[in-house]
């Protein structure tokens, strides 16, 4: 206490004049009130052992918010009586934040309260616990950087043209560092467990006592590389569906190429193969992340290269066969795998709109659809291999037709008058995060669900 009243004049005389301090120095300058010992009727009381706790905590909360990057106005540090209500003014008044600090005793437990005003700020920011002596000074920093961190992760209000405060509107949830965190963890934790699983199909084995310890370990590597990766960089949305459809399409090419080039007599070797593509288009999308972020009208069209590509590689094969009585696998294979690829290459190039997309695929089923239904007459009886081949290839055409027309149809209008802002024209992926917070007293809860689309109409 005594080095900080000695450097106080100091500090005071070296701080900058209010009207030269840049608009973030001023919101970096704060100011730290002693600390208050209350009783129980919430007046100041003189407690010996309280006031040399006080004595210790304002030093360390000077300490830690100068860590949290705050700048403390030391001559300014008053005691007295705390008005709730002037708190506000007083923050404007001293030209930066102003923290208030106050201890009593609860229970056999100290109740430490931490007040924290801004200028031009209706809403005092609380943090209030319960805790034992021993613990106070843990929690005293853990309270104050939550403070200050809440702080800034939440928008200042803009003012309208009357100057009143106006909060952003139609925003559902607010924008986080890697929102595809929990959309990238579901699917590597379900492609590690299918990793597991294909391990132990290739190896012959059929003992549970393999398996499920397999399959553990496989999606349990699958979770923690997706943490560790959106801790390290910023995974959006689009780029979480992006990586799903490199781990889901090559896998599902080299199940199908397998199956119908040698049949279910290799049953270890095609789950092999499924397990090699997979972990192929894995590498291959992590390359293609590497180029540029990935929006979410990309991610729709790596999934959509790989959807269309079945179909139309299953028509090719059943055109060169004049047979739809059985499944061509192997030409939905190959299919599958290089639409995906294709797709995923003008990914990186383009930045279709997710809307787009999904008009495209609509687009596609309705006319594979269609195209099934306007041949249909050709397969009464006993169709020839040339009717089967007209149908299959109505099919295909029509799907062709469908994308076609969803795509020319979903063109923005040249004269369509600009979106007011905070609308959005797209069709967000599902981000699955957290949407809301329960509160119960000073307790606070996550609450967990899934976001279909950012902006609300």
């Amino acid at each position: 206490m005594a080095a900080a009243v000695a450097i106080a004049p100091v500090a005071a005389a070296q701080a900058p004049a209010p009207d030269r301090t840049s608009k973030s120095e001023a919101a970096r300058l704060a100011v730290l009130r002693s600390t208050q010992v209350l009783g129980d009727d919430g007046r100041p009381a003189d407690d010996p052992d309280l006031l040399v706790l006080a004595g210790s905590l304002d030093a360390l909360l000077a300490d830690t918010a100068q860590d949290l990057g705050l700048t403390l106005d030391l001559g300014r540090r008053a005691s007295g009586p705390i008005d709730e209500v002037d708190l506000s003014a007083q923050a404007e008044a001293a030209g930066g934040v102003l923290i208030v600090p106050s201890l009593r005793r609860r229970e056999g437990e100290v109740e430490l309260r931490l007040l924290l005003a801004e200028p031009r700020s209706r809403t005092l920011r609380s943090r209030v616990e319960r805790v034992q002596r021993d613990d106070l000074a843990v929690r005293a920093v853990v309270m104050l950087r939550d403070l200050v961190m809440d702080r800034r992760d939440r928008p200042a209000p803009s003012a309208d043209v009357a100057g009143r405060a106006r909060m952003p509107s139609g925003t559902l949830t607010s924008p986080a560092p890697s929102a595809g965190r929990f959309t990238l963890a579901l699917n590597t934790t379900l492609f590690g467990g299918l990793v597991g699983y294909s391990i132990q199909r290739a190896s012959g084995s059929e003992d549970p006592r393999l398996l499920y310890p397999l399959l553990a370990v496989g999606a349990g590597c699958g979770l923690v590389s997706s943490i560790l990766v959106a801790e390290e960089w910023n995974v959006s949305v689009g780029d979480a569906w992006f990586f799903s459809a490199g781990m889901l399409w090559p896998s599902l090419a080299g199940h199908l190429i397998w199956a119908g080039r040698f049949g279910s007599a290799h049953e270890g070797d095609r789950w092999t193969a499924g397990l090699v593509g997979g972990t192929t288009g894995a590498v291959i999308a992590t390359l293609g992340l590497t180029l540029r972020g990935m929006s979410e009208g990309g991610a729709l069209l790596a999934h959509s290269g790989g959807g269309i590509g079945l179909v139309l590689g299953g028509v090719t094969e059943a055109l060169v066969r004049g047979d739809i009585g059985g499944l061509p696998m192997a030409g939905m294979g190959y299919g599958a795998g290089l639409g995906w690829l294709g797709a995923a290459a003008l990914a990186t190039q383009l930045q279709p709109s997710a809307s787009r997309m999904a008009a495209v695929d609509l687009g596609a089923l309705l006319g594979g659809l269609g195209g099934a239904a306007l041949g249909s007459p050709l397969l009464f009886g006993d169709p020839t291999p040339t009717q089967q081949r007209a149908w299959v290839g109505m099919i295909g055409g029509m799907t062709f037709v469908g994308a076609t027309v969803g795509y020319f149809l979903s063109r923005p209008k040249v004269d369509e008058p600009p979106r007011r802002k905070g609308r959005s024209a797209s069709v967000p992926l599902p981000a699955i995060g957290v949407i809301g917070e329960s509160a119960l007293g000073v307790r606070r809860a996550p609450v967990m669900g899934v976001s279909w689309g950012g902006v609300l109409p």
